[in-house]
């Protein structure tokens, strides 16, 4: 009977021990689910965060889901969901609802409100910002105080109003090779660049005299990324602005001096372009390379989601070789490029097949100079599609601190096929 007890309890502490080897790791790759959750929100890899959540179960938190899904949510064109989201954390003070944590949540809070147009209170929670997290902004305090000035002004600005309907009307290509539509401004018809990482509309200073634009009483900076030089910008608001027949109220633009939207070796001067609140405001926008333009058709359901916005910034998830990696979608650049990110993934290739030179780019601001390396061929996978580029550039070094993502995709991907269909209600860029 004695050995029997002794085979009991040693049955009993091999059970307990099992259980605990089972809960220990339970608890291991929870921890590294949680882990990968926050590098891939640092990395701005919404694809990724997004995907991590769907395969966790419940494997975090609610209070840590609902954390990751604000973020989710935000990027996928939700914003609403976002603020409901946002909200129910910024009431609670909890061990996870940190300062750090806290200043995340305002920081998403203000975008996804400056993004509904409540500028009012994107204006209240930029200045919170200022006035209790200085220390924890850090390097980023001073583009929050940039920001202010913006919602600051356009606290009394009634918010955009937009009806799409089905319309269609006709895109050209200007002498820089970038598409323009035509608009209605102010009741005044102009051509001006569609551009996908425009954060506001656009025109230069003289622009906006001519076509009347109310121009509000703030200043502030604005840089060039490439150029690195820093401006003085204005704000202005357009009553009414016409795409075809689809009529935009209360339009925000960025006023800037016209030399900032002049490139002076071809001696062309850019007046206008249509930027992130009208574009995305349009659902659905359907390029033909016949030159028709097409909006607002009944949007069809496609099996990928490849489009996220970062704040008022268009991301694209492209496959190149094995990697699916997130990517800026700008259709204001002539050409693609890859930054430093994809530099020192794929770096050891790079060294192997590129051949080093010295570029020039511009943008606003004017132009650069950078020595890159030069990949003569590379193919990247977007959505079911494949496209070649050739002779594209690869940069060493951001062009600022904490650059996000592995490149730029322009124009050069665009030209390759006989269709474009941006979907920003279904969050994907489709080909044909």
């Amino acid at each position: 009977m004695r050995q029997l007890g002794m085979l009991l309890i040693g049955a009993v502490l091999i059970g307990q021990a099992s259980c605990t080897s089972k809960k220990t790791d339970s608890q291991s790759a929870n921890a590294l689910l949680e882990r990968q959750l926050h590098y891939s929100l640092k990395e701005k890899d919404y694809f990724k965060v997004n995907q991590l959540l769907e395969n966790s179960g419940e494997a975090i938190s609610l209070e840590k889901r609902t954390y990751f899904s604000a973020f989710v949510a935000s990027a996928f064109n939700q914003p609403q969901q976002a603020i409901v989201l946002t909200d129910q954390l910024l009431k609670k003070r909890t061990p996870f609802i940190g300062d750090s944590i806290r200043v995340a949540l305002l920081m998403l809070q203000r975008d996804n409100y400056f993004k509904t147009f409540h500028y009012q209170k994107a204006a209240l929670l930029g200045k919170e910002l200022v006035e209790k997290y200085e220390t924890i902004l850090g390097s980023q305090l001073h583009n929050v105080q940039n920001t202010l000035l913006i919602h600051q002004a356009l606290a009394n600005t009634p918010p955009q109003q937009v009806r799409v309907q089905p319309d269609s009307l006709h895109w050209r290509r200007n002498r820089i090779g970038l598409v323009e539509i035509p608009i209605q401004l102010n009741n005044q018809p102009r051509n001006i660049i569609f551009d996908t990482r425009a954060h506001l509309s656009t025109v230069t200073k003289s622009f906006a005299k001519r076509i009347g634009l109310t121009i509000l009483p703030v200043t502030y900076e604005e840089s060039s990324g490439i150029t690195g030089k820093t401006f003085k910008s204005q704000l202005g608001i357009a009553d009414s602005l016409y795409v075809g027949h689809i009529l935009i109220r209360h339009v925000v633009f960025q006023v800037l001096p016209d030399e900032m939207l002049y490139f002076p070796p071809i001696h062309f001067q850019i007046q206008g372009i249509l930027g992130f609140p009208v574009i995305t405001a349009l659902n659905q926008v359907r390029f033909i390379k016949d030159g028709r333009l097409l909006i607002g058709e009944k949007a069809v359901k496609m099996p990928f989601r490849n489009l996220a916005f970062d704040g008022s910034t268009t991301v694209v998830s492209l496959k190149c070789e094995e990697d699916t990696l997130p990517y800026h979608f700008d259709t204001g650049a002539t050409g693609t490029e890859f930054y430093s990110n994809y530099f020192h993934k794929y770096k050891t290739r790079i060294l192997k097949q590129g051949l080093t030179q010295r570029i020039e780019s511009g943008g606003a601001g004017g132009m650069a100079q950078r020595r890159v390396y030069t990949l003569p061929l590379v193919t990247l996978s977007i959505g079911p599609k494949k496209v070649t580029l050739r002779d594209i550039a690869v940069h060493t070094t951001p062009s600022y601190q904490g650059q996000p993502y592995y490149g730029n995709i322009g124009q050069d991907v665009i030209n390759q096929f006989d269709e474009m269909t941006l979907n920003f209600k279904e969050m994907y860029l489709s080909f044909q």
